[in-house]
């Protein structure tokens, strides 16, 4: 049997993609190999206020604007099969996202996709998943579903997604209170609910005790994965904080943390000081490593903190475990008959 070892590092210390004026922020990445691609390029999608972009690159590393996919929208999420590409985001009412840093305002959404299979055109929205139970709305927040993520399990199709809404005081806006699951035969839907969260905030958690954020889930060598950007207050610093949480779980529900540590956390100072968040995270089986892209904030408050994204890359070192050699005994010499061993 053979061990596995994940060694993680940041590509470099500087973003990999900044937000544009006028927008602050450049956030919640989801991408695609190039190989997944008809033009052979790295395709990225992520939101700023106004809604999803499109971002190419021959490398990876140097990206491109290439164009706006859907206004009034955010949190992009793109799934590929079978010559069928679905974008799935957030949706939101028109300057929502702007009305919603007041107090008075509530938000509400719901979660869309469109389709393309030449990533150039795109069908009409159709939406996918709604606020329906009691732990998607909250009475003072609002009505929230976000964060989509779609796998493949056998036959069926599994959607991930953030529900409900928690305030953060220092940040003057909500983030996402819990994690939930949806399940269908199709990407396109209908959807079925789960009847509870799978992860919830905890408040003996140290890096879950505001709220769950969100998760990606990828299969990898016979279990499931987990990367969730949990939600904290951080009693030293006296402030909110997000980091990137290492999970893996045997049936895509029950998840247990690989490390007691985020992976990657924020570092107090520069681009990423206050909060790393949202991430996309696929592995490349040709160059042995996780490729990771997520969105970091320098500053809490909403009026003053940017977010842009980045690249942490997860190393893989396979151990090959050999099985015990058997071990031959040598044979007793010829004992007298009369003596016996203790």
């Amino acid at each position: 049997m053979n061990q596995h070892n994940i060694y993680w590092q940041l590509y470099q210390d500087d973003p990999i993609i900044k937000p544009g004026f006028p927008s602050p922020i450049l956030a919640d990445p989801s991408f695609l190999f190039p190989e997944s691609c008809p033009d052979g390029l790295w395709h990225l999608f992520a939101h700023n206020i106004f809604g999803v972009l499109e971002y190419v690159s021959e490398d990876g590393i140097q990206w491109k604007k290439k164009k706006s996919i859907v206004r009034n929208a955010m949190r992009p999420f793109i799934f590929f099969e079978d010559g069928t590409y679905y974008l799935y985001y957030e949706k939101y009412k028109f300057l929502h996202v702007l009305m919603s840093w007041f107090p008075f305002r509530k938000w509400k959404s719901r979660i869309e996709v469109k389709t393309s299979t030449d990533l150039k055109s795109w069908s009409s929205p159709k939406t996918v998943i709604i606020p329906k139970f009691s732990f998607h709305k909250d009475p003072n927040f609002g009505e929230s579903v976000s964060n989509p993520c779609l796998v493949k399990f056998g036959s069926k199709y599994r959607m991930y997604f953030s529900s409900s809404l928690v305030m953060i005081p220092d940040c003057g806006f909500c983030e996402p209170k819990y994690i939930t699951v949806a399940e269908a035969n199709s990407p396109l839907g209908p959807f079925s609910y789960f009847s509870d969260p799978i992860i919830s905030p905890n408040e003996m958690d140290p890096f879950c005790n505001l709220g769950a954020g969100s998760i990606k889930v990828i299969p990898w060598k016979g279990r499931y994965l987990g990367f969730q950007n949990g939600i904290f207050w951080n009693p030293v610093r006296k402030e909110s904080c997000s980091a990137i949480l290492f999970l893996q779980s045997e049936d895509g529900i029950n998840f247990d943390r690989i490390n007691d540590t985020p992976i990657l956390g924020p570092t107090g100072r520069g681009w990423k000081a206050s909060h790393v968040y949202a991430c996309d995270v696929k592995y490349s089986e040709a160059e042995k490593i996780f490729i990771l892209y997520f969105n970091a904030r320098d500053k809490a408050h909403w009026t003053q903190g940017k977010e842009a994204i980045g690249l942490f890359v997860g190393k893989v070192e396979e151990t090959k475990c050999s099985p015990k050699k058997k071990t031959t005994k040598a044979k007793p010499k010829p004992k007298a008959k009369k003596s016996k061993r203790k």
